[in-house]
């Protein structure tokens, strides 16, 4: 956004202060510049002159000879391309040794005939839009007065990004940033000058309904004989400057007005638009905007239409070509209202059009904004064309209003959370000149109470803390030294969760080397089916903008699975873990019951299906073991699918299951790649956590030297691994003191196979 220092100059005084100082102020307490431009000042020389005579050029169509008086004692001979040229025309003259932008003005001949200086157009001093022709002045400005003494050329511009303006929609106008201003630099900030329509009240009101809760606010004014269609040139200059063409005088005025106020307006014709009626669509509409353009309005967008509900603007964003503004219009419908910026923003989206006034309306107005934009723009109207004159009384709809912010404080809060000793006085001149109203409940403990303004508490001002910023950052942030905390620093625990997740997650990456992914919570519906995996969501989607996504999963498996699969052929061996949210229940209240879960995805082109298992097994048994300090046990039933029928096992320890682990499904692994072997594992993390609460024992270490001991048995080859595992921790023998069953399958492995063992514990154990 582009602000003029000359503008803000008219509300607040400003001289003395360098630009320098201005800007590097303002931007240490408002908003970010990004830029700064001085405007004007290639316009050297260039003075009002007079046309006295004009002939055509001999030796072109469209050029013409003339003579000027500029003031300087003698006629100068002039040649000109401009269409408009005539006797008797005063027009704005660049004397040779002048310039304008991008041009030094120097003798020369065109078509072969002389010319000493240049008639100017508007464009090429960049002080109006118009192409056409060369300006035409009034008769009342004097021959060889200079550009500079007739409009304020000379002027400071200031970009400021818009970013830095978000929450702060009262800053979209020029008197908003004067306000900061004279914040800022202690001034007085100068009020606005408004028509008062109050006198209007016993002309009848307009016909204005209001069919939607996104509508906050609608003001209505009709005006009639606006003769004259010619801005001010002021007003031409510096919607130029502010990079805004100027167009008209109702439509330079309401623009004019909006980069005033911040407050978007619109000009119906009255003679075409006579009520107003604002709705949301029912049904897709097409409209015609003032550009000349088609738009589909979509549905639940909002509409302006006439007393007849024929669409004639699409809210707060752009008005349509049926009610626009033309040369033969001389009586107005005055519309300035507030939207809901949400709706605003939807529909501005929804048709690819984003204006000056959508942006606007996109950061929440003021709704009491919209009848002063209305004084206002009558008395800038009257200014140019005194011969208007109203038709009817302020017409106002207003149906929301935002809540109303009383917040109390006090100079121990904002010294505690600034760590700055803070004067009464200072605190009360810097809230009452942003615009706050301020009791003082407590002189001397310095308690207040604050009334936020209505152009601050849309969706910025609200509790303490924001009351601490606006304080702090006008005291200046630069001014506050940096110190040692004075408040004890006291050790605080971790939250368990938080502890588990970090040391699994340190594991699996700098131990196993695996690779963390992050994925959306959805259930991709359509990628499940094309693979084979039977997923469902227990929370649905009533509605979805992105294909696929049915709801939220159920299972984090699925969602890993697919990142191998998009990276299957770029790596030959794949490691990939993620803990993740899923939604696999709702309570009694019908409520998302929400968990964490811990998935392990292990795929490779060299490794068989057998190391990928033990290779994953050996993951698990780490973080039960070493992490959550517990034991683990496998069975060899899973619930989910996606799992290999024989190949997989559930996790447990004691009586709490944990997970599920296995190679993946045959039919899912060759539709993802038949090159390629996967484990895949999930987890539950708050079942570990269970885990890690239960005690120890502690044994004492046993003073004697330990002997080993082996025994050997003999087991059925259709006997699983947790079966096995189970029976060998129950044998007790009197000759020892503890048992090592898996150690002794390890060791053993020889004289299991002559027992027919090992094929039942290739898959489940581990060397």
């Amino acid at each position: 956004m582009y602000i003029s220092l000359n503008w803000i100059k008219e509300y607040v005084d400003l001289e003395g202060i360098p630009t320098s100082e201005l800007t590097r102020r303002f931007g240490l307490s408002t908003a970010e510049i990004e830029g700064v431009e001085e405007k004007g000042t290639e316009i050297e020389n260039v003075v009002v002159a007079e046309i006295l005579t004009c002939e055509k050029h001999p030796n072109s169509d469209h050029l013409h000879i003339l003579t000027v008086n500029d003031g300087s004692g003698s006629p100068v001979q002039v040649v000109c391309g401009a269409p408009n040229v005539r006797v008797g025309l005063k027009t704005y003259f660049a004397r040779c040794g002048g310039s304008v932008p991008g041009m030094k003005i120097k003798p020369c001949k065109l078509a072969g005939v002389d010319s000493f200086g240049m008639c100017c157009g508007g464009h090429e001093l960049g002080i109006e839009s118009d192409e056409s022709g060369i300006v035409e002045l009034d008769d009342s400005y004097p021959i060889g007065k200079d550009i500079a003494e007739i409009l304020p050329i000379r002027d400071t511009i200031i970009e400021v990004d818009n970013k830095s303006l978000t929450n702060r929609p009262d800053l979209w106008g020029h008197y908003g940033i004067a306000r900061e201003f004279a914040t800022i630099f202690k001034k007085d900030l100068k009020p606005i000058e408004k028509e008062d329509l109050t006198k209007y009240n016993n002309l009848p009101a307009l016909n204005i309904k209001v069919e939607t809760k996104n509508c906050y606010r609608y003001c209505g004014l009709t005006v009639k004989n606006v003769i004259n269609k010619t801005s001010p040139a002021i007003v031409k200059l510096r919607l130029n400057y502010c990079g805004m063409r100027d167009i008209n005088l109702l439509a330079d005025m309401t623009n004019y007005l909006m980069l005033e106020l911040g407050q978007p307006m619109h000009a119906f014709d009255n003679n075409i638009v006579k009520g107003i009626t604002v709705i949301e669509t029912d049904k897709p509409i097409e409209m015609e905007t003032l550009e000349g353009e088609n738009h589909t309005i979509e549905t639940e967008s909002m509409v302006i239409c006439d007393e007849n509900r024929s669409p004639v603007a699409v809210a707060g964003i752009k008005g349509g070509l049926k009610s626009g503004i033309s040369d033969s219009t001389d009586s107005l419908l005055l519309e300035s209202a507030c939207f809901d910026c949400v709706a605003i923003r939807k529909t501005s989206r929804k048709i690819g059009l984003i204006t000056d006034a959508s942006q606007r309306y996109e950061k929440s107005l003021d709704p009491e904004l919209c009848p002063i934009a209305i004084e206002r723009l009558v008395y800038l109207l009257r200014q140019a064309e005194p011969r208007i004159e109203v038709t009817s009384s302020l017409s106002d709809v207003y149906n929301f209003h935002y809540p109303k912010h009383v917040i109390e404080i006090d100079l121990d809060f904002l010294s505690r959370r600034g760590g700055v000793e803070l004067k009464l006085d200072f605190v009360l001149e810097t809230l009452i000149r942003l615009g706050f109203k301020v009791d003082v409940l407590d002189y001397n403990n310095g308690k207040l109470i604050v009334y936020v303004p209505s152009f601050r508490g849309t969706k910025d001002i609200s509790i303490k803390e924001d009351l601490v910023e606006e304080i702090f950052r006008i005291y200046g942030y630069d001014n506050i030294s940096s110190a040692s905390m004075k408040m004890p620093l006291n050790s605080i625990d971790q939250i368990p969760t938080h502890t588990l997740e970090y040391e699994i997650k340190y594991s699996l990456a700098s131990l196993f080397g695996l690779n963390e992914v992050h994925s959306y919570i959805w259930n991709q519906a359509d990628y499940n089916k094309s693979v084979g995996i039977e997923e469902t969501s227990i929370l649905h989607l009533m509605d979805s903008s992105n294909a696929g996504q049915s709801g939220i999963r159920s299972h984090l498996a699925p969602s890993i699975i697919k990142f191998a699969d998009e990276n299957k052929n770029k790596f030959s061996n794949i490691g990939i873990f993620e803990i993740g949210h899923v939604v696999d229940a709702l309570d009694e209240n019908n409520l998302a019951v929400e968990k964490k879960k811990l998935s392990i995805v292990l795929g490779s082109e060299t490794k068989s299906e057998k190391e990928l298992y033990f290779n994953l097994k050996s993951m698990v048994e780490f973080i039960v073991k070493n992490i959550v300090h517990s034991q683990v046990e496998y069975s060899g039933k899973t619930e989910s699918n996606i799992y290999h029928p024989i190949n997989s096992c559930s996790i447990s320890s004691g009586e709490i299951l944990v997970g599920e682990m296995g190679i993946l499904h045959p039919v899912i692994t060759k539709n993802i790649d038949k090159r390629k072997k996967f484990a895949v594992l999930e987890i539950d993390i708050e079942k570990l956590l269970e885990l890690s609460k239960i005690k120890f024992k502690v044994v004492p270490t046993s003073k004697f030297q330990p002997v080993s001991v082996d025994y050997n048995f003999v087991a059925d080859k259709n006997l699983a691994y947790g079966e096995i595992e189970k029976n060998l921790i129950k044998f007790q023998s009197k000759l020892l003191s503890r048992t090592y069953p898996q150690r002794y399958l390890y060791q053993r492995r020889k004289f299991a196979r002559k027992n027919q063992l090992y094929n039942q514990l290739c898959y489940h154990s581990k060397r």
